[in-house]
């Protein structure tokens, strides 16, 4: 039985680039359910979303009047997803929504529960881009793995896929890019299968509306240890992850 699948995207100020993003997720025959939160943008984003999304049924649009972050505009849309499979998409060209399937397929065949695209593995395409973002990338990757002891390339990778039932039932507080920090911890809690597949990345520059600064990641730095500790408290979901992972279910 196919499972359905949700793409989430946060969009802040793209109206140069969402309308081809959702054109391109659009096309894609795998998709279901398309949830696009306007996170208080100041451009023209709102309006290009809604003539992008072309009475497409499968497309909801939240706006949100005030940007409270990233984190609050991707829990905005899980809570509106559906599909067995969330699979996150950002609004800009930095990753191709058409490979978003070698995410969906690990979920879809049993193999994991969540599924990262990777910038680091070997890949088809990637822009050089700045050394500065990569030590960060590193040096963050390296302590989540550290406190989760998973070996993941690349922890702040923007696409993600999720076994949807699993990512609805775990309770998000982030509501900035710290948000990566807090899934990957409170996943790996409630022993989620993770894998990584690679994927091309076509960075953005600052200029071009590369938003993530260097105080993005001092703040990661102390939500590492503070979802860490604090994920000691946590409140395992009723149903286990042997009840909600695919491999377990009768297709």
């Amino acid at each position: 039985m196919k499972k359905t699948v949700s793409v989430v995207i946060c969009a802040y100020n793209e109206e140069k680039t969402v309308g081809l993003v959702l054109k391109k997720v659009r096309q894609l025959e795998f998709v279901d359910e398309i949830i696009i939160v306007d996170n208080g943008s100041m451009d023209n984003t709102y309006q290009v979303i809604l003539d992008a999304k072309e009475n497409d049924a499968r497309v909801k649009v939240i706006q949100v009047t005030k940007n409270k972050g990233l984190g609050y505009g991707l829990k905005s849309a899980i809570q509106n997803t559906t599909g067995d499979i969330v699979v996150r998409q950002d609004a800009d060209l930095e990753y191709d929504p058409f490979e978003l399937y070698s995410l969906v397929e690990q979920i879809e065949n049993g193999n994991a529960d969540v599924v990262y695209g990777s910038r680091m593995l070997v890949r088809k395409t990637h822009k050089v881009h700045y050394f500065y973002n990569y030590l960060a990338n590193r040096v963050l990757s390296f302590l989540n793995n550290m406190v989760t002891n998973l070996f993941l390339s690349d922890i702040e990778t923007a696409a993600k896929a999720f076994n949807g039932k699993i990512l609805r039932s775990i309770n998000i507080v982030s509501n900035g890019f710290e948000i990566e920090n807090e899934l990957t911890i409170k996943l790996k809690k409630i022993k989620c299968t993770f894998y990584e597949v690679p994927i091309s990345y076509y960075g953005r520059t600052f200029e071009e509306g590369k938003k993530i600064r260097a105080w993005d990641g001092f703040k990661a730095l102390y939500y590492i240890f503070f979802y860490k500790i604090s994920s000691c408290f946590m409140k395992i979901p009723k149903t286990s992850t042997h009840t909600l992972s695919f491999k377990n279910e009768n297709n």
